[in-house]
């Protein structure tokens, strides 16, 4: 990997060198252009500190250019005259001779190489993610490094697309940042409905789960992120008004830094949101993907995770539907190779439980005619973590091909938990109601970014630096 990125390094400074050496080269000229011109037409020339000579005039379809040089740094405007309007330009010729239209940062010949190599640099970075995103799912689905992998990878292509679109129109790294900023700034005309509704339905559902399964810290986890979500959306809306009151801040003067400040914070924050969002993507393909993923006929054992019984003893049908899963499963496997499986009922007793939940899965399986010497009980576990621990030590042979049973939003995690053991495991889950996912999808959404925060940490001070080079360059173009 570490090779890898050296290549990209290398690439980089490659396009950098070539882009510098082609607008060095190409953009001592430079062809304005000014559109509908109609009649007679006259072209007058300011140089105002700056100065350029005149290459070549034409008229093509109403559309008047005019090639110039440049012969002196500074600002020079250009004034055209027809029968109905007046139209000015302005030219900055910096100190390389270089000429750049309207601003310091504008649109210069041949300039739409900036853009070009940069969607290079991110196509070919994407290219090196996704390697390692494969490499990383065939060694292992259940790594939260995957999840983050494939959030980058999102979050980037946003970003690829952005610029590749803006290949076809470039006028310049100036236009270019102030399209950006302002496409971040309408996000929230966009976000704030989704978001809304999201917090609404995401509320909804935690209530269901809420009257289902107790109130817990883990229960509320989808209110916590739909109400996050909503605040940060409406935050810069607010902040603009609170600048807008205030005296000693002038958002609207381009030459203070009141705006800066302003779109520094927005852009931050839009970005961010975009970014938690796309992690949050990635771990709803990764769940998917983890439960849609075939698993091969070869198993030895099939450890069967536990949770909450009725109260006379039986099984509850979420814990029913994971048991059936794993009977389909062993019927299949007896089907396609004829190989036979051991179970392994896991999970201890609760306070309020008659007996404990291995007790009672393996009771179950019985009624199911599995014969009792197919079945081994622990029941000293009291969460996922321990079911699978305490059910791997009594698998004498670790070589053997195990898989878990659980319910479908649980498989991740419990693959997660697993891998966290050094176990390698298999999973399938059983269908359950939908308001369990969007609880699943959230705690393995922190999940990811506490276990992978180094990781995040770098790509939110890469956020930064990005977002800070933005508005420096939108400063300077605006008070050079």
């Amino acid at each position: 990997m570490k090779n890898r990125f050296i290549k990209l390094g290398l690439l980089s400074i490659f396009l950098i060198i070539i882009s510098t050496i082609i607008i060095l080269v190409t953009g001592r000229t430079f062809t304005e252009k000014f559109s509908y011109v109609k009649g007679n037409y006259q072209l007058n020339i300011d140089n105002y500190s700056g100065k350029i000579e005149v290459l070549d005039e034409k008229m093509i379809n109403d559309n008047y250019y005019v090639k110039v040089k440049a012969k002196k740094p500074g600002r020079v405007y250009l004034e055209l005259k027809d029968e109905q309007t007046s139209k000015i330009k302005i030219i900055y010729v910096h100190k390389t001779m270089v000429i750049t239209d309207n601003t310091f940062f504008g649109k210069s010949t041949n300039s739409e190489v900036i853009p070009i190599s940069i969607f290079i640099i991110l196509t070919y970075l994407i290219y090196l993610l996704i390697i390692e995103y494969r490499k990383s799912i065939k060694e292992n689905l259940y790594q939260y490094k995957n999840i983050t992998y494939l959030g980058i990878i999102i979050f980037l292509l946003f970003f690829t697309l952005s610029i590749f679109l803006s290949i076809f129109n470039y006028q310049g790294l100036f236009d270019t940042i102030s399209g950006i900023i302002n496409s971040l700034s309408s996000v929230s005309i966009l976000l704030l409905p989704v978001a809304f509704i999201t917090f609404i339905l995401v509320t909804i559902s935690n209530i269901k789960l809420i009257i289902k399964e107790g109130k817990s810290l883990k229960n509320f986890l989808g209110v916590f992120f739909g109400v996050f979500i909503c605040f940060l959306t409406i935050f810069p809306n607010h902040f603009y008004i609170l600048l807008m009151k205030s005296h000693n801040i002038n958002i609207f003067n381009l030459n203070s830094p009141g705006p800066y400040i302003y779109n520094f914070i927005e852009s931050l924050i839009y970005l961010s949101v975009s970014y938690l969002e796309c992690v949050l993507l990635g771990t709803i393909i990764i769940a998917i993907k983890s439960i849609k993923r075939k698993v091969e006929y070869n198993k030895d054992y099939m450890i069967i995770l536990g949770c909450k019984i009725k109260n006379d003893g039986t099984l509850t049908p979420l814990l029913k539907g994971r048991v059936d899963r794993a009977i389909q499963f062993r019927e299949e496997q007896l089907s396609k190779t004829g190989k036979d499986l051991v179970f392994i009922s896991s999970g201890g007793k609760g306070n309020d439980e008659v007996i404990s939940e291995a007790e009672a899965i393996k009771n179950y399986l019985i009624e199911c005619d599995i014969k009792e010497k197919n079945i081994i009980v622990e029941e000293k576990s009291t969460n996922t973590y321990e079911n699978i621990n305490n059910s791997y030590k009594l698998i004498k042979n670790k070589d053997s091909n195990i898989c878990f049973s659980t319910t479908n939003y649980h498989v991740l995690r419990a693959g997660l938990i697993a891998t966290s053991q050094g176990i390698k495991i298999d999973g399938i889950g059983s269908k359950t109601k939908a308001y369990y996912w969007i609880n699943a999808f959230i705690r393995e959404f922190i999940g990811t970014l506490n276990n992978e925060k180094k990781k995040h940490i770098i790509v939110f001070i890469l956020i930064v630096i990005v977002i800070m080079l933005m508005i420096l360059i939108t400063y300077f173009a605006n008070n050079i």
